[in-house]
């Protein structure tokens, strides 16, 4: 499926864009880098993502047909936020606020706030009418020029505000590229429907206030610990949390986007029961790629940070990601597998009480003497906030669905999780970082597949030996 081409080069480009910049800006310059980029998560967040939510739902081939007011409405809806947001940024900046920031790097994170809700409104455009071709260009030019210009910005100038403004332009010119093929009309304010967009607004409040604390977590923590403990320190922190919330949030959307939209359409097509009864199917799919994915991660951080992060970050990487991990797998399961559950029927109301619960939890660890001592208290607090929603999120969905996702399934995949770290970790420490890396990945590649395949996990081994059997009959002829 080409909508998951992009999911392979964004992860990856994440990554080496996350390494490199830590790598030229340096510890203290990252951190304060890192606290621009969350206000750039938070500013799309809060403000903007509510009509990527709405897209989702409402837009699709269709309603673009019956519908076009959906598309009309969002479209204006869109304009008017970022030329509000924008005009609010100038007045602050001519009144003089204090924000205690550098005005320049505030202007670039807000800007870039904007950029990024349009670039996700627009990806979630193209998923709604199948334009995979349209979704990967979109992806695939940002991620390149973002490359480019946000990493050239830390190699020359070591200034945050520089490589933000990096990213807003790679993301204007990804826009610019794909502009018409995402296109339904010309902008007009009288195709617009008042009606519409509070329905949009009423559907989407919950989820954006839910997404808005996942948000603001990330923010709070990083604030909190260059005050405490310096820039530099949060630096540390910041680089682990960012490309876990990168790498985990890629793998997020990506499920979402594959599996999300053929519920929707069993929704369309076969009723509201046989879309709940997927969902529940889908929550294996996803434990089979999370678990994996988080396992795997643990089991080459020491090979990964001594091949690939910068060496000013050694040590301060693999311990802050070590104990972020499962708080990433706990916000993958949430959106990917149960999220659905909700959007699906329209009861969006359970997010934000799951990542308040999750934010209270954040408070009580880092503001309390509850929490672990030093700036790890941090890393700890992130998790378990993820973790306690996910709690929330998991015992209210499952409540939901008409059957239980298949437990010999999901014990399965812990199974083959288990398998993949016992024949794996032997190997850590024994060898240069090159090979150990290339042998944890490949023996637990392997291993996982085997005891998948082995346990007929989603009828995997069924499926493969039709589509062998398949291959060879249309080879014969």
């Amino acid at each position: 499926m080409t909508v998951l081409v992009p999911f392979i080069i964004n992860a990856g480009l994440n990554f080496v864009l996350g390494l490199l910049i830590a790598y030229f800006l340096g510890p203290a310059a990252f951190g304060l880098y890192a606290i621009g980029a969350a206000i750039v998560v938070l500013v799309n967040t809060a403000l903007l993502d509510w009509l990527r939510v709405s897209a989702i739902r409402f837009y699709s081939l269709a309603a673009r047909e019956k519908q076009p007011e959906i598309r009309a409405t969002l479209d204006i809806l869109a304009a008017g936020i970022s030329i509000a947001l924008s005009g609010l940024l100038i007045a602050a900046i001519v009144a003089g606020i204090d924000f205690r920031l550098p005005a320049m790097l505030l202007a670039a994170a807000v800007l870039g706030g904007i950029g990024a809700g349009l670039f996700d409104y627009h990806g979630a455009i193209a998923r709604a009418r199948f334009l995979d071709a349209a979704y990967a260009k979109l992806i695939i030019v940002k991620n390149v020029l973002a490359l480019i210009l946000m990493v050239g910005g830390a190699w020359i100038t070591h200034d945050p505000a520089i490589v933000l403004l990096g990213g807003l332009i790679s993301v204007v010119v990804a826009l610019l590229l794909v502009r018409r093929a995402l296109a339904d009309a010309p902008l007009s304010l009288s195709a617009a429907d008042k009606a519409v967009a509070w329905s949009f607004f009423i559907y989407s409040l919950p989820l954006i206030g839910s997404n808005a604390v996942y948000s603001l977590i990330p923010l709070i923590n990083r604030s909190l610990l260059a005050g405490a403990h310096g820039f530099a320190e949060a630096g540390y922190f910041s680089l682990a949390s960012d490309m876990g919330l990168k790498l985990f949030g890629t793998l997020a959307s990506t499920l979402e986007i594959v599996l999300l939209r053929e519920v929707i359409r069993l929704d369309e097509t076969r009723g509201r029961r046989a879309a709940l009864r997927r969902i529940a199917e889908n929550v294996v799919v996803v434990l089979m790629v999370a678990l994996p994915a988080a396992a795997g991660l643990w089991l080459v951080l020491p090979a990964f940070e001594r091949l690939l992060v910068p060496p000013s970050f050694h040590g301060h990487f693999s311990a802050y990601m070590s104990i972020l991990i499962p708080g990433f797998v706990a916000l993958t399961i949430s959106q990917a597998a149960f999220i659905p559950v909700f959007l699906l029927d329209k009861r969006t109301r359970i997010a934000p009480m799951a990542t308040g619960l999750g934010l209270a939890c954040n408070l009580l660890l880092v503001l309390t003497p509850l929490g672990a001592a030093g700036p790890q208290r941090y890393a700890y607090a992130q998790a378990s906030a993820f973790i306690v929603a996910l709690g929330v999120t998991a015992a209210a969905a499952l409540r939901s669905l008409p059957i239980w996702p298949p437990l010999r399934d999901c014990a399965c995949v812990l199974l083959a999780v288990l398998s993949m770290v016992a024949a794996t970790w032997p190997l850590s420490g024994r060898f240069a970082a090159p090979i150990e890396l290339v042998l944890q990945v490949g023996v637990g590649a392997l291993v996982y597949a085997v005891v998948i395949l082995g346990c007929d996990v989603m009828r995997s081994r069924s499926r493969l030996s039709l589509w062998w059997v398949m291959r060879k009959s249309r080879a014969a002829r």
